[in-house]
């Protein structure tokens, strides 16, 4: 039998490819407000491992209906700040946790190098 989780924060979202991170790195001040590494009603960076995910995080239990609204609010948001980014149809949907309060990490901070802390406020859990 598994335990359901209430209180877990869900994260609806996808893998960033190499131009959608070029498109974060180079984001105006204007702009990243959209995307934070902290909640926010926009967009959140989360990590599985070095990969970094984009998406939003839902605290509340979530029903069905409202899954392809919130696929559609991440897909519009990252369409107003690249038109040009090729964006994935499908999102996944992980429970998440948060694993490192000490480190925020930022837009800016997607340049660092492997050596750098890792991007991870959110770890995917399986």
């Amino acid at each position: 039998m598994l335990e359901l989780l209430v209180d877990e924060p869900i994260f609806i979202g996808f893998k960033a490819s190499r131009a959608l991170r070029h498109l974060l790195e180079s984001l105006g001040n204007a702009d990243k407000k959209y995307v934070s590494s902290e909640d926010s009603g926009f967009l959140r960076l989360c990590s599985i491992g070095e990969d970094l995910y984009v998406g939003k995080v839902v605290h509340e239990a979530l029903a069905t209906d409202r899954v392809d609204d919130i696929r559609r609010n991440i897909l519009s948001i990252l369409r107003k700040l690249g038109p040009a980014v090729p964006l994935p149809t499908t999102l996944r949907i992980f429970a998440c946790r948060a694993v490192n309060d000490t480190y925020t990490p930022t837009v800016d901070d997607l340049t660092l190098p492997p050596s750098a802390p890792a991007l991870s406020v959110m770890r995917a859990t399986r």
